[in-house]
């Protein structure tokens, strides 16, 4: 074979490689993730979590009755928000100083700020993020990332659902655990069941083998 046709090939091949590879490209903070069973929350008092290495507070807006997700962050000080609360308009406020936001994690009040002076609490730098969010199967569901471009994801990409545990002629049961492993662990585990007769044997009931 010619060296001229070989380059062309091996050029070739690297290209559909490069392409492959982009192709296959994961983005890990471009998915829904779970938050915490609705059933587990509070409406009175906020919830800090860590999830995808984000840290995020989930709290009831009454104003929009709905559950709204934001970075557990005030943009003023930086203290955590998860320490805050709700206040008798329905507003989150920091605990630190007071900042107050509305569903959107636009800054609606700033105590501190002259009040014959110029609505700094407007300007984006006020802002908190605020992660889309929704509610399905009784979950909480947020997307990792509060980029404008996903303001609306609800509508173009969903969580996972399943149907049959919003069926009344089913029955379902919501059961939380931590477990102090990576996901990846705990996939391989759950596909083996192969592993159940023996580690975890005297907890369930499996057929024994007939085998000697």
């Amino acid at each position: 074979m010619p060296a001229a046709d070989q380059s062309s090939k091996d050029a070739s091949f690297d290209q559909q490689t490069d392409t492959s590879e982009k192709e296959e490209k994961f983005d890990w903070y471009a998915q829904w993730y779970p938050v915490i069973p609705v059933c587990d929350l509070d409406k009175r008092r906020p919830l800090g979590k860590k999830v995808m290495g984000i840290d995020i507070v989930v709290w009831w807006d009454r104003n929009e009755n709905e559950w709204k997700v934001f970075d557990d962050t005030c943009p003023h000080r930086l203290a955590p928000l998860s320490e805050g609360r709700i206040d008798q308009w329905g507003r989150w406020q920091c605990v630190y100083h007071g900042w107050c936001f509305g569903g959107s994690g636009d800054c609606k009040f700033i105590p501190q700020a002259p009040r014959d002076g110029p609505p700094i609490h407007t300007s984006s730098k006020a802002c908190v993020a605020a992660y889309p969010s929704c509610v399905l199967n009784g979950i909480l569901w947020f997307w990792p990332n509060a980029d404008s471009q996903y303001k609306d994801i609800f509508s173009k990409e969903k969580p996972p659902y399943i149907p049959e545990i919003d069926d009344p002629s089913f029955t379902s049961r919501m059961i939380t655990r931590d477990i102090p492993y990576g996901y990846e662990i705990l996939i391989e585990n759950l596909m083996d069941p192969s592993h159940v007769p023996y580690a975890h044997y005297g907890i369930l009931k499996v057929p024994r083998s007939s085998e000697r």
